[in-house]
């Protein structure tokens, strides 16, 4: 019976710890000016956007610990390298923002539609919230860095890898400064409306708003999270970009059958099914494999592992394991 040859390599960690630390830093730096200016103005708004920033804290904490346990070397234990612990706290780290973000900006909303009280105090609102808002850009552009560049690496967009990249720590950085900086115009739009009209509601419907966009921006991250900690795979369409990469090597008659598996941040497993040539003996087969194994991660440059199994014919993916 013929065994399946692999090869491997030692996979870079990805470089989004520098966009952890700071947007830590700009969101501790907004919780406290957010904190002393929802004081002085009794904005709803602004109080709610205080306690995002203040789960955008705990969040970044999760994500440091996400980044800096997920770089350690493979070893006996964890054969593939700790990339998955990035899965697991970048997803506790959405929940965070459902719970201490969602959570209390709808409770802080509720309550103040309940019970409103008069705003005040305009100015100090608008000058910090204009700090908050250019804090945000800032954070959101040293997020960006590390996608766009690994987007121009793998001859994508930056959108597409934000969507199905595999390193859920940068998307949960982009997507919660994004929904910071968006959070920050909807509350000094609302902050205006009630200077403007002298009711409380335009207040306390931009707190609605802001408390809609961070159940939205958890909800996207928990799906992915889930994803990635369930084994996704790569679409269809690049699973048969493999499949022909493979099968036109000198010596492949057929692939019958071919997929990846994300097993860490910018980490791939690629395990397929080969017909060979008869006419090959062993140290021809695998030298057909390291061959096939150097063109596909010029290609895909996240494959760290590729298995390649030697078949007479095409098999059920059950039969692997039987």
């Amino acid at each position: 019976m013929a065994t399946a040859v692999g090869t491997s390599r030692t996979a870079a960690p990805s470089t989004s710890r520098r966009s952890v630390v700071v947007g830590m830093v700009v969101a501790i730096g907004q919780t406290v000016a957010l904190g002393l200016a929802a004081y002085a103005t009794s904005s709803a708004a602004l109080m709610t956007q205080t306690v995002t920033n203040l789960a955008d804290v705990a969040v970044g904490g999760f994500l440091l610990i996400a980044v800096v346990s997920s770089d350690r070397p493979a070893d006996d234990l964890h054969p593939l390298g700790y990339g998955r612990e990035r899965f697991f706290w970048s997803f506790v780290a959405a929940v965070g923002i459902f719970v201490g973000g969602f959570g209390a900006a709808a409770v802080e909303t509720v309550r103040t539609a309940i019970d409103p009280t008069p705003t005040g105090s305009y100015a100090v609102g608008f000058a910090v919230l204009a700090i908050v808002v250019a804090l945000d850009v800032v954070a959101l552009a040293v997020s960006l860095r590390p996608l766009a560049r690994r987007a121009r690496r793998l001859d994508m967009s930056a959108r597409t890898l934000l969507w199905r990249g595999s390193d859920p720590a940068v998307t949960t950085v982009v997507l919660s400064s994004a929904a910071g900086l968006l959070g920050g115009v909807l509350a000094a739009i609302g902050l205006a409306g009630t200077a403007w009209s002298g009711s409380p509601w335009p207040d306390v419907v931009a707190s609605a708003l802001i408390a809609l966009l961070l159940l939205a921006t958890s909800a996207v991250l928990l799906r992915t999270n889930r994803e990635l900690l369930t084994g996704r795979g790569l679409p269809p369409a690049e699973l048969e970009q493999m499949r022909a990469l493979v099968a036109d090597c000198a010596g492949v008659v057929s692939v019958p059958d071919v997929f990846a598996v994300v097993v860490g941040p910018a980490m791939l497993i690629v395990d397929g099914d080969v017909v060979f040539d008869d006419d090959l003996d062993v140290p021809d087969v695998e030298a057909v494999i390291v061959g096939a194994a150097a063109r596909l991660r010029h290609r895909w440059p996240a494959i760290a592992f590729v298995y390649l199994n030697p078949v007479a014919s095409a098999r059920s993916r059950s039969s692997r394991t039987g």
